[in-house]
């Protein structure tokens, strides 16, 4: 008689899952076009600069008591320089590109303020209530085509014919919203006792304290990664995100090494192209290739990560699924 051990379990196929996503884009490619919008506008519409909001701050810096001395100017001064390189160079607008979930974006690493047409009309903010306001705006425009991004493309990996009622968006719409919130909460409970303990490392010992940062990092990302998978299950269970985050957690846990390799060779993909889709300078009508691609790119990656997901969730209910039985027989085989 055959056994629960007996049955060949499935396990979640990386490349397979990589074949499935990019698939899903190519038979249905409208989906690339929220991310190659947004690029566009982010390459020729307006932009809205901040530097002059902040320019006192960073000119202040040389008048706080203990860094006005000379000792300090070369090291104040090349810090306000950076500082100024900086936001000289941000636009607000970027801020459109939402995390961890939103449309993704390649211009928001690009030079911004210059295209071939030439410049872009460029609005300069000059108060704090200004950069607040555009701020929120960006935020929530941001977050709101993100939602329909993501809807889209698990709607087509479902393979559902279900139209999103807007009672489902709107509940997916909050989820996303909270979930930064929740990981900001989760970071700044992280970091309390991580900063007493670098500082302390430090002040003992500043080369060991640079080996304990690194080291602290890698910890970190090793405690988020388990949460990786909370949008998919906002999208494809509609579950509420602490409910996601449990599910993504359990699909983790059970599916760790191949999941590893997944996030790895997603990463590898979209960084590795990406180093050519940016080669074009700004200024140039190449730069559009450049933009295609990283949008069929990206888009089927997170694809990808859908059909994984998927996978991977009932692989881990056919294992939790074998341990149950496992837990209810074993009086029984004890007793024999």
């Amino acid at each position: 008689m055959n056994t629960s051990s007996d049955i060949k379990i499935e396990k979640p196929k990386v490349i397979q899952a990589l074949l499935s996503g990019f698939n899903t884009i190519a038979s249905k490619p409208h989906l690339i076009l929220l991310p190659v919008i947004l690029d566009l506008f982010l390459w020729f519409g307006p932009a809205w600069r901040i530097v002059d909001v902040f320019r006192p701050f960073i000119q202040g810096l040389s008048n706080i008591p203990g860094l006005n001395g000379s000792e300090y100017a070369e090291i104040v001064q090349s810090y306000q320089t950076l500082w100024q390189d900086i936001l000289n160079n941000f636009n607000l607008a970027n801020v459109l590109r939402t995390l961890p979930i939103g449309v993704p974006s390649l211009m928001v690493g690009e030079l911004p303020f210059i295209n071939p047409m030439g410049y872009p009309l460029v609005f300069n903010l000059n108060s704090s209530l200004q950069v607040l306001v555009f701020w929120f705006l960006f935020l929530v425009v941001g977050f709101f085509f993100g939602n329909v991004y993501f809807q889209n493309i698990s709607q087509q990996v479902l393979h559902s014919n279900e139209k999103v009622t807007i009672k489902d968006s709107f509940k997916a719409f909050l989820q996303i919203i909270l979930m930064p919130i929740m990981l900001l909460i989760i970071m700044l409970i992280i970091s309390i006792p991580v900063l007493l303990l670098i500082t302390v490392v430090t002040l003992i010992s500043p080369a060991f304290g640079e080996f304990v940062i690194f080291a602290v990092g890698i910890i970190i990302l090793w405690i988020l990664m388990p949460l990786i998978f909370t949008p998919h299950s906002i999208y494809l269970y509609k579950q509420n995100l602490i409910a996601a985050m449990m599910t993504s957690i359990s699909v983790v846990r059970v599916s760790m090494g191949r999941t590893a390799w997944f996030i790895l060779a997603s990463f590898i993909l979209i960084r590795g192209l990406d180093i050519l889709w940016r080669s074009p300078a700004a200024d140039s009508w190449f730069l559009l290739i450049g933009i295609l691609g990283h949008a069929f790119i990206v888009s089927g990656v997170i694809a990808s990560s859908f059909h994984y997901f998927m996978d991977a969730t009932k692989f881990t209910q056919t294992i939790l699924n074998n341990q149950q039985k496992a837990d209810v027989l074993s009086p029984f085989k004890n007793n024999q």
